[in-house]
Parts: C-alpha cells; sequence; structure tokens
C-alpha cells in the first residue's frame, strides 16, 4: 500500500492528502473488523482474480525506496519531528492527529472488550 500510494504521489496523479482521504473513506474503515483475505472470500475470488488481471501490471513494482521519500528526506523533510514530510506539521496538528488516533484506538479497544455495550 505504502509503495503505491509513495508513486501515485510522485506520479503527480494526486497528492498525500487525497491518498489519506480515499484510504480512510474506502477499504480504511473495514481493515479493523475484515481482513484482505476475508474480503476476498466475502465478494467472491473470481472478482479478486479479474480485480488482479486489471491492476496488477499497472502497480508500481520498484525494488527500492521511492524517489519522493529520498528527495523528502534528502530536504531534511522527516515529518513531525521536523515540522514538514508529506504535510506540514504544527503542534497543534500533531495534537490533533495523535489525540484522534489515541481516542479511536481506546474506542476500539472498549468495544472490543464489551461488544453490545453502549455509552447511553
Amino acid at each position: 500500500m505504502w509503495r503505491e500510494a509513495f508513486a501515485l504521489v510522485e506520479a503527480g496523479v494526486c497528492d498525500a492528502r487525497t491518498i489519506d482521504t480515499v484510504v480512510k473513506n474506502s477499504f480504511g474503515r473495514r481493515l479493523s473488523v475484515l481482513g484482505p483475505m476475508e474480503n476476498a472470500d466475502l465478494v467472491g475470488l473470481e472478482l479478486i482474480r479479474d480485480v488482479h488481471r486489471i491492476l496488477f501490471p499497472h502497480l508500481c513494482q520498484n525494488q527500492s525506496p521511492s524517489a519522493l521519500l529520498e528527495r523528502l528526506l534528502g530536504k531534511g523533510e522527516t515529518g513531525v519531528g521536523t515540522g514538514k514530510g508529506l504535510f506540514e506539521w504544527s503542534e497543534d496538528s500533531i495534537e490533533e492527529v495523535r489525540s484522534k488516533l489515541a481516542n479511536h484506538l481506546i474506542a476500539s479497544a472498549e468495544t472490543a472488550t464489551h461488544p453490545g455495550e453502549t455509552n447511553e
């Protein structure tokens, strides 16, 4: 997933924010409850095979790190540690992302520990 995401940004197909939006609002929503193999059986292996036949020839097959990644690192842009990477980061935006992730993981853990309970 990462290799293809970097390849799409590097090729100018879309920007990093678009990649994250698409993943978060599509298959990313299902990943915590439906793994890729379960999904394959659920939708049918024939469909999975057809998707593979169509998509695989067009996917990035680089055997080394992305040139985009190397360029960013070459400029000293390491992500939140330097305030810039694929995104611009402020202290507020870093805290917002960390808080959102922590709250999501806590809620997921509580749901897994106490299935069927609600906080009403």
